[in-house]
C-alpha cells in the first residue's frame, strides 16, 4: 500500500517508520531540518525496551506535490493548521485515497472535511506514546492500541486501514462506534492538560492534588454528561476511574498542552475541553467548569500570541 504522513513530528515519525517496514511510505513535514536528518538516517527510534531501530521510509519532503496520491493518507497536523495543509497536500488525495486522523480531541473531522469528501475519511485514537529527540529521532515511550473507524465512510475503509496497520505490527481494530472510543480517550485529556498547562505540573499532581482533583473531576463529569447526550453510553465513575488512571500512569510526563504553553505555542483547548464547551451548548448542557478552563488557556496564551 502506498501511505503518506502529513505530519512527521513524534508520532508521524513513529507510524511512517512502522509503516515502512511493510508499505510504501511517504512522510511530509514542514520542518526542513528533520526531513534532511530522515533522508541522510532514517527514522531513528528510541524503543521503550531501550533498542534503537531505524526505519527508511521511501521518500522524504517538505513538498507534497512531489509524492502524488496516497492509498491511505495519515494525517499528525494540528487543528488549527490541519484546513490548511490539507488543502496545500492536496496533490496527495485521489478520489480513493483514504485520509485517516489520530489525532486527540473533537473537531479534527470538522476540519478534514472542510477539503476532503466525508465518504474518505476515517477517525480514531492511538494509545501510543512517543517524543521528540531531535531531528530524525523520537523516542517510542509507550505501546497501545490504534482504534479506527468511520462516520460517513463506508466501514470496510476502517477495515482496510486496520489491517494495513497490523500488517506493520501495530495492534489495531475497526469499530462501528468509533465517537465512543474518541470520547473515552477525551476524558482523560480533559482531567489532565489544561489543569497541568496553567499550574505547570506534571500528570501525576492531576490525582494526588485534592484542589486539582477535584476541579478534573467537575470537568470530566461535565464532559460525560455531554457525550451521553451525544448518543454515547458511558459511566461517569468509570471513566472518573480511568482519567485518573492515566494520569497517574503517565506521572511524569509534561501534558502536550503544558509543553505548548512552555513552547509559547498556540495550544488545542478548543478541540479538547472547547468541544465540551461547544457540544454542551448544542445540547443544552452546561459545563461552568469547562468554560472557564478554556477561558483561563485561552488568556494565558493570549499575552505570547498576542491575540
Amino acid at each position: 500500500m502506498k501511505i503518506g504522513l502529513l505530519g512527521c513530528g513524534a508520532m508521524g515519525s513513529l507510524y511512517g517508520g512502522y509503516l515502512s517496514k511493510v508499505h510504501e511510505v511517504y512522510v511530509c513535514d514542514v520542518w526542513k531540518e528533520h526531513i534532511e536528518a530522515i533522508r541522510a538516517n532514517g527514522i531513528r527510534l528510541d524503543e521503550p525496551e531501550g533498542e534503537t531501530a531505524v526505519f527508511t521510509p521511501k521518500y522524504a519532503t517538505t513538498d507534497p506535490s512531489e509524492i502524488g496520491p496516497v492509498d491511505l493518507l495519515i494525517v499528525f497536523v494540528k487543528y488549527m493548521l490541519l484546513e490548511d495543509a490539507l488543502k496545500n497536500a492536496k496533490t496527495m488525495i485521489g478520489k480513493d485515497t483514504i485520509v485517516l486522523s489520530l489525532q486527540n480531541g473533537i473537531g479534527n473531522y470538522d476540519e478534514i472535511a472542510k477539503v476532503v469528501p466525508e465518504e474518505q475519511i476515517c477517525c480514531g485514537t492511538t494509545a501510543h506514546g512517543c517524543t521528540f529527540l531531535e531531528p530524525g529521532h523520537v523516542r517510542h515511550t509507550g505501546r497501545g492500541i490504534t482504534n479506527v473507524g468511520t462516520l460517513k465512510g463506508p466501514y470496510a475503509n476502517a477495515e482496510k486501514v486496520a489491517d494495513a496497520l497490523r500488517q506493520a505490527g501495530f495492534e489495531a481494530a475497526a469499530h462501528e462506534n468509533v465517537m465512543q472510543l474518541i470520547w473515552h480517550k477525551l476524558f482523560a485529556n480533559i482531567a489532565i492538560n489544561a489543569i497541568t498547562a496553567l499550574l505547570d505540573q506534571t500528570n501525576a499532581t492531576v490525582a494526588e492534588n485534592p484542589y486539582e482533583h477535584t476541579l478534573a473531576e467537575n470537568m470530566v463529569r461535565e464532559a460525560v454528561a455531554v457525550a451521553n447526550a451525544t448518543g454515547c453510553h458511558f459511566d461517569v465513575e468509570a471513566e472518573l476511574k480511568n482519567a485518573f488512571d492515566v494520569a497517574i500512569a503517565t506521572g511524569t510526563n509534561r501534558s502536550s498542552m503544558l509543553q505548548d504553553v512552555t513552547r509559547q505555542r498556540e495550544t488545542e483547548i478548543k478541540i479538547i475541553n472547547g468541544a465540551v464547551v461547544k457540544t454542551g451548548k448544542e445540547a443544552g448542557i452546561p459545563t461552568p467548569y469547562n468554560e472557564v478552563i478554556c477561558q483561563l488557556i485561552q488568556a494565558k496564551q493570549s499575552f505570547y500570541l498576542k491575540k
